[in-house]
């Protein structure tokens, strides 16, 4: 058995050469993609709607929430203030979805749009359930000297609140549709 024995490849035979450099430039450790350009617009919507809705949720408590009348003549027996029948708890609110907006809009934290979320629930629960069944109540009431039927019509102060509530749902709703899963973090953040 004659057999020829193997020759090294030209190629082969240089010894060590590194690989070609990359081309990219050197990323710093935290280097993030940049954001898609409608990013801008989602998270300035984020900030209007928040802002918007905060606003509405102040100028609620300085407004009558219903009016009674009564049943008969429709005459005006008396109308009671949203602060008073809230205890204020809305400014409360209104402050802390301030914050929470500022965060998300301007840091575009998720976790925040979700906490805005929680409280337009929040204010949901008390214009529809606290608020909306004594602004629309019937009763007998005592007027000149005899009893007589009486109406609760609700106002403004329940529309604006209700209109705060719905908008906070919106604004987080559509913050976390539209903005979408939060970016993955590297390595190096962790």
């Amino acid at each position: 058995m004659s057999a020829t024995p193997p020759r090294a490849r030209i190629k082969y035979s240089r010894g060590y050469q590194p690989s070609e450099p990359d081309q990219r430039p050197p990323r710093p450790p935290s280097y993030r993609p940049a954001a898609p350009a409608w990013a801008a617009a989602v998270r300035a919507g984020i900030l209007a709607g928040g802002l918007l809705a905060a606003a509405l949720l102040i100028a609620s408590e300085f407004t009558t929430l219903y009016t009674v009348h009564l049943a008969s003549n429709g005459a005006l027996l008396g109308s009671v203030s949203t602060s008073s029948h809230d205890s204020y708890a809305l400014i409360p609110i209104a402050i802390v979805v301030a914050i929470l907006t500022l965060g998300a809009g301007l840091m575009g934290s998720r976790l925040s749009l979700l906490a805005v979320g929680a409280l337009g629930v929040v204010t949901l629960l008390i214009a529809l359930v606290g608020d909306l069944p004594d602004a629309q109540s019937t009763g007998v009431v005592a007027a000149g000297g005899r009893y007589q039927s009486a109406k609760a019509s609700p106002t403004t102060g329940l529309y604006l609140e209700t209109l705060g509530g719905v908008l906070l749902v919106i604004v987080s709703g559509c913050g976390l549709l539209i903005a979408g899963p939060a970016p993955p973090s590297s390595p190096s953040e962790s």
